[in-house]
């Protein structure tokens, strides 16, 4: 699996909502994917971190760097080529990162398709 695909179905295999992931290759040269999804909670939060992070030890990867970690409200998740913020829907309202990406296509995160 990629490690585009990981992230995706980690964050499927928790609930997580309103999941947006963006194709920045050619916009950004630091990273391919920029995703952002919210949950209901902290410990969802928490269960972000934890089924990305063993989903990409069992495919090989690298562990991501994870930042706000003790956080009760949003997480940034590093996977090299791929950027997963994960937030409480308050905080991703405020945030609004959307707004940052306009015109960037977004990869159809519709199950019956490949990434």
């Amino acid at each position: 699996m990629t490690k585009i695909e990981i992230v995706i179905k980690a964050l499927e295999d928790i609930n997580a909502f309103d999941v947006i992931a963006f194709d920045t290759k050619g916009k950004s040269p630091f990273f391919d994917h920029f995703v952002i999804a919210s949950v209901t909670s902290d410990r969802q939060l928490q269960a972000a971190i934890n089924h990305i992070s063993e989903d990409f030890r069992e495919n090989s990867h690298k562990s991501p760097k994870v930042e706000g970690k003790n956080s009760k409200s949003w997480v940034l998740i590093d996977c090299g080529d791929v950027i997963v913020n994960v937030f409480t829907r308050e905080e991703r309202d405020f945030y609004n990162m959307e707004k940052m990406w306009v015109g960037t296509e977004q990869l159809d995160l519709d199950k019956d398709n490949d990434l």
